[in-house]
């Protein structure tokens, strides 16, 4: 065998000598060792085989693309054939752009709070006869005739329904719902209601007037815990839930005595005889006397809503007389009586009883300060605030 070692030495240069010399080196080396050569070789088909195989899967994976590709493309140019075409859809489609560019967000609505207010008397008088109406067969009336449970105990639980709706931040509207659920519960229940019910009812009165008016109700493990301090299981609120919906017909949309006396004073315009800060004084005391006739069932029981409001705006309206001598009571509540079409001797009665009960308030009810705590105030904090 004749090798040429020396041609990188014969003038030839080194670019035209190099790979010639490569090659000649690896043959002499391949036939020197026979186990070198047999591995170049196996390393060879495996390449040429791995080769193959990944050529191979990469040709299925492009076919298998181009079917899914022309398969889309089929039903999309079936669904056009098939959509009705409409023009002008399809303008606007494209000019949406353009039509954006004409858009502007105001910071805020256009309807004020005055308007709002506007809007709310323009339907005043129609939503409050509905609830007059309606009130017939909604306000409950002599609810403890039936039942074994004093009067006593219920204002008690009354004075412990505003502590603890005050406290977990509800609205007044939520109390008087409680108090609704539980009065017009008791009303419509046919079973004899013993003294151990009445925790359980005004508890889940509060639970269920919660999930009605709040945002945030109250949560049922709050109740359990916190309110009713675990003596009142989970599956007990829960049953005595379904049995006072069922019983009342889940009828949570009667007018409450907070509504009533709202819809009076926007109905007879009250807002406009009086000076701000004395219509905020009268709202207080309205809101005030509300809550504090529910304590008396003498007065609560056999009357209804309407005059309730109606008295009670009747008394606020007597102090409101000695703050600003040009308002007159009397000829008031005479255009409030004729506008809301009740018996005004009626109505001048239950004023009489609810101012009495306003002076002797704690003799009626001593230890009961839940109401003056929450919703006591005095005329100065007004004009302070």
């Amino acid at each position: 065998m004749e090798i040429k070692y020396n041609r990188s030495l014969s003038g030839v240069p080194d670019n035209q000598s190099q790979q010639p010399l490569r090659r000649i080196t690896k043959t002499y080396i391949e036939k020197r060792d026979p186990v070198r050569r047999n591995l170049t070789q196996l390393y060879n088909e495996d390449t040429q085989q791995i080769n193959k195989s990944m050529l191979g899967s990469n040709n299925d994976l492009k076919r298998k693309q181009e079917r899914v590709k022309r398969s889309l493309n089929q039903d999309v140019l079936e669904d056009k054939e098939n959509m009705p075409q409409h023009k002008a859809i399809t303008t606007k489609i494209y000019t949406l752009p353009q039509e954006f560019s004409a858009i502007s967000i105001k910071e805020k609505f256009d309807l004020t709070v005055q308007e709002n207010q506007n809007l709310q008397k323009l339907y005043t008088d129609d939503i409050f006869f509905y609830l007059k109406e309606q009130e017939k067969k909604s306000t409950p009336l002599e609810w403890l005739k039936n039942h074994s449970v004093p009067s006593n105990l219920r204002a008690k639980m009354i004075d412990w329904m505003v502590e603890v709706l005050c406290s977990y931040k509800c609205s007044d509207q939520t109390f008087f719902v409680a108090v609704r659920t539980m009065d017009f519960y008791f009303s419509k229940s046919i079973k004899q209601l013993e003294v151990s019910d009445l925790h359980l009812s005004g508890v889940t009165s509060m639970f269920i007037a919660a999930k009605y008016e709040e945002i945030h109700p109250l949560k049922l493990s709050v109740v359990h815990e916190k309110i009713a301090h675990k003596k009142l299981s989970t599956d007990q609120i829960k049953k005595k839930e379904s049995d006072i919906l069922q019983t009342i017909g889940f009828d949570l949309v009667g007018g409450t005595l907070y509504d009533i006396y709202n819809l009076i004073l926007t109905n007879c315009f009250i807002e406009q005889r009086l000076q701000e800060k004395n219509y905020k004084y009268l709202k207080k005391l309205c809101l005030y006397l509300s809550k504090m006739v529910l304590y008396d069932y003498e007065i609560c029981g056999k009357t209804n809503y309407t005059v309730l409001a109606a008295a009670s705006i009747f008394v606020a309206f007597k102090i409101i007389e000695q703050l600003d001598t040009s308002f007159n009571a009397d000829s008031q509540i005479k255009d409030v009586a004729q506008i809301i079409q009740v018996d005004p001797d009626q109505l001048i009665e239950t004023a009489a009883k609810v101012l009495n009960l306003a002076k002797n308030f704690e003799k009626h009810f001593p230890n009961l300060e839940n109401l003056k705590k929450f919703n006591g105030f005095q005329l100065e904090d007004d004009e302070q605030q």
